[in-house]
């Protein structure tokens, strides 16, 4: 982790849409340090492993493996890494699935130009404190 408070968080984005995953890239970079965008589950877990970044910002519905599936693997691997899901649905089943999954956060697709970089700060905050 460091110990430099000021230091941007390292995160992993996994999107199946090209566009999706291009304009999170752009949004997020004056809150963090994208060190990869991936287009599948299995290729987040695989960065993950391998790069070892501070948050993983996954989308919940991908073809090979869901985003919460992700999480849980995730979780297992490194459970010192925060996953955010993000998806079009509000559901609040699924929002208490993410959640029991080990997600530190869920934010729904139509409030992440507003809501996503904030969370990503705040979940980053809280990985600082307990390291």
């Amino acid at each position: 982790m460091g110990s430099n408070p000021q230091r941007k968080p390292r995160i992993v984005l996994v999107d199946d849409h090209p566009l999706v995953l291009a304009a999170l890239g752009r949004m997020l970079r004056t809150y963090c340090d994208v060190v990869a965008r991936v287009s599948s589950g299995c290729e987040a877990v695989e960065a993950v492993s391998t790069l070892r970044p501070d948050v993983l910002v996954a989308d919940l519905m991908m073809p090979d493996i869901d985003g919460l599936e992700v999480c849980r693997r995730v979780k297992r691997l490194a459970p010192e890494i925060a996953v955010v899901i993000i998806t079009a649905s509000d559901d609040s089943a699924i929002r208490a699935a993410a959640l029991r999954d080990g997600a530190s956060a869920f934010v729904p697709k139509h409030l992440a130009a507003e809501t996503l970089g904030p969370t990503i700060e705040r979940v980053f905050a809280e990985i600082l404190k307990l390291s």
